[in-house]
């Protein structure tokens, strides 16, 4: 049975960027017709908790999507000019009726402990918005991002549903670690990677799919080969009409009004 994660108690100096950042999603969602922004984090600006509004009055299904190492690396910018389109596939979500966040990890690229904490806090703080429907988050990453979407995913019975785009191995066995801990996992899993891919990211694929199955876990598994790699997931792309069937079969559309 999946353990809910807590943060546990906070010290004083990391609650209150907490209470900051959840005032001002608040107030920015009560605006009518906000359907685009990046919303602060801390009162100095540093952190972004980027988001796509679709249309319409929520409560919303909502989608968290879990960014690569390459923005933690080269910022949004930097990996914009390489070709991640983040910005695309928070606006792609939003158009599929789903309130997008792309929280942007502040950790540096190697200290993956941290990630997954940022990752679990901001879902926490994104789950107490008004416009959020808490009963239908899912968790979705690509890369990096999808072994942070597995590691904190098999410790949380909050999340609807697990997307987990060619997930890197990270370092010192941590993929290999979460996958030990899928018997907590309770939310159906859409797993997907491209068979040009590397080594690594297709042995991950491979060892989660099997480890899924052998727990009798709900997963769908999707191994293409009509090219593209590990870029595939960079924007929005044929892969996409997997990603909208399993949303709307397992996260469904907007709330009823």
């Amino acid at each position: 049975m999946a353990r809910e994660q807590s943060s546990g108690t906070l010290p004083a100096h990391k609650k209150a960027p907490l209470r900051f950042l959840t005032l001002v999603l608040m107030a920015l969602f009560a605006l009518q017709g906000c359907s685009q922004g990046s919303l602060a984090s801390q009162p100095n600006g540093g952190a972004k908790v980027p988001f796509c509004r679709p249309a319409g009055k929520g409560p919303f299904p909502t989608v968290i999507f879990n960014h690569g190492l390459i923005v933690d690396r080269w910022g949004v910018g930097g990996a914009a000019r390489r070709g991640y389109n983040l910005e695309g596939i928070c606006k792609a979500l939003a158009s599929e009726g789903y309130l997008a966040f792309t929280p942007i990890r502040q950790s540096g690229e190697r200290n993956i402990p941290a990630h997954k904490e940022e990752v679990s806090r901001a879902i926490d703080t994104i789950k107490s918005l008004p416009d959020v429907d808490a009963s239908r988050i899912a968790l979705m990453g690509f890369s990096r991002g999808g072994l942070l979407t597995l590691m904190v995913g098999v410790e949380r019975s909050d999340l609807r549903v697990l997307l987990i785009l060619a997930p890197a191995p990270g370092g010192k066995g941590d993929f290999a670690k979460a996958v030990t801990a899928v018997p907590l996992l309770r939310a159906p899993v859409l797993l997907m990677v491209e068979a040009g891919d590397g080594s690594d990211i297709l042995e991950n694929f491979n060892m989660l799919d099997q480890t899924l199955r052998a727990h009798g876990k709900e997963v769908r598994s999707i191994l293409y080969k009509r090219g593209g790699g590990h870029q595939l997931f960079y924007d929005v792309g044929y892969y996409w009409d997997d990603v909208r069937a399993f949303l709307r079969e397992k996260l469904g559309g907007m709330a009823p009004r």
